[in-house]
């Protein structure tokens, strides 16, 4: 017993609490990209006002780039708390709004204030502040914003809850929590070091993250062409018996976080670079029960529980091969890059339909799993192929030769 109440006590457990309980309701009350199409309905607009409206969400969503740069020079829990505040005058605009301007500055408010508590952020604090449990806590978080569960919550209120002022009470205490809490469990030591420049100058830097973004990428490609075609499975599946088609969306998005935590917490004891590997192995069967099972849902729930790894393993993987110092900076760098992956993806998956037709999900996951494996082999190490082998003695990361 006294063993329990010292571990729930300790910092470390505290701050692993607080960063996903405040990224569930800040994720759960902001959504930006959720809010446009019911404002839009609701003002009774055009599709052009609805894609003006989702490209204002975009914009304000650009000031993550100066929400980087802060945690990575001062404690970030006042940029967190102040970016829910404006998030909050935003639902409120939103909510309020009877005409069009209105509801476009409240949905800039929306994507401004989103980007200080955006996921890249608690990630950087993740790999800033903790050690030896990092991989579980990044795993947690990918359940939280890898299931999008903000956007699927909100979706689903029934229609006579107010929304948008319950979503207001989400972020409130969201932002509240981290404010008070966070100063409290969350303490690094912000001191004069190597600029951005001089770090990515240090010899092996920029192999390692040319990397991390190649995986990162990779990753990203894999989930966005997996995803179609999940989708157009169960779609077809549930149009045969009549389901609800977007409850099976939702409940693949819940594998795959499920599947985020669990790689996680493996990355914890095992090297991600070899739970990679595991993962595009185990990809083969799980697509190929897809390809010949009877029961499409249940395989594509299977694979998307193994797919669920490549929403946090290549953020372990960033988080053991960039500087601690930048790390913010550097990782919201390959996230940009990751964005193609988004676009690839459908590209890759319309190819491979088009050459093998409606059985090309093996084919997909063929691919996949041999690319994926070459790119995580072929990483840049300290040791040499040895390093891979000798597990244990990891390679020496940035921050431990002087780039802390």
């Amino acid at each position: 017993m006294a063993v329990m109440s010292t571990f729930i006590r300790h910092p470390d457990v505290k701050l692993g609490f607080l960063l996903v309980v405040a990224s569930l309701l800040l994720d759960m009350g902001s959504s930006g990209s959720s809010w446009t199409l019911p404002v839009s309905d609701q003002l009774d607009r055009s599709p052009i006002a609805h894609g003006l409206l989702g490209l204002v969400v975009g914009l304000g969503s650009l000031f993550v780039v100066l929400a980087a740069i802060w945690v990575d020079r001062r404690p970030s829990h006042g940029m967190m708390a102040v970016g829910a505040g404006i998030l909050s005058v935003g639902i409120v605009l939103v909510t309020l709004a009877g005409s069009f301007w209105p509801a476009a500055a409240g949905l800039f408010l929306v994507g401004a204030g989103g980007s200080a508590f955006a996921s890249l952020i608690f990630y950087a604090i993740v790999v800033k502040g903790y050690a030896r449990f990092r991989g579980t806590l990044i795993g947690a978080l990918g359940l939280v914003f890898g299931a999008n569960a903000g956007a699927a919550a909100i979706r689903n209120w029934d229609s006579d809850i107010p929304t948008g002022w319950f979503a207001l009470v989400l972020v409130l205490i969201g932002g509240i929590l981290l404010y008070v809490f966070l100063p409290r469990w969350f303490r690094v030591n912000y001191q004069p070091g190597p600029t951005l420049r001089e770090t990515i100058a240090f010899p092996g830097v920029k192999a390692r993250f040319a990397s991390a973004a190649a995986v990162y990428l990779l990753a990203a490609t894999v989930l966005a062409a997996g995803s179609i075609y999940l989708r157009w499975v169960t779609a077809a599946a549930a149009a045969a018996v009549g389901a609800d088609y977007y409850a099976w969306y939702q409940a693949m998005a819940l594998a795959g976080g499920i599947g985020a935590l669990v790689w996680g917490v493996a990355a914890d004891f095992f090297p991600v670079r070899w739970l990679i590997i595991a993962l595009a192995a185990l990809s083969l069967p799980a697509a190929a029960w897809v390809w010949l099972s009877d029961d499409p849902v249940g395989a594509a729930l299977l694979l998307s529980l193994v797919r669920g790894g490549l929403i946090c393993l290549p953020w372990v993987l960033m988080a053991d091969l960039l500087p601690k110092r930048h790390f913010a900076k550097l990782a919201l760098a390959v996230t940009l890059l990751g964005t193609l992956g988004g676009f690839l993806g459908p590209l890759y998956w319309g190819a491979t339909i088009d050459v093998w037709g409606a059985g090309s999900l093996i084919w997909i996951a063929v691919i996949e799993s041999v690319v994926l494996v070459v790119v995580v082999a072929c990483r840049p190490t300290d040791r040499g192929i040895g390093g891979l082998i000798r597990w244990r003695n990891k390679p020496p990361r940035c921050e431990d030769r002087g780039l802390e």
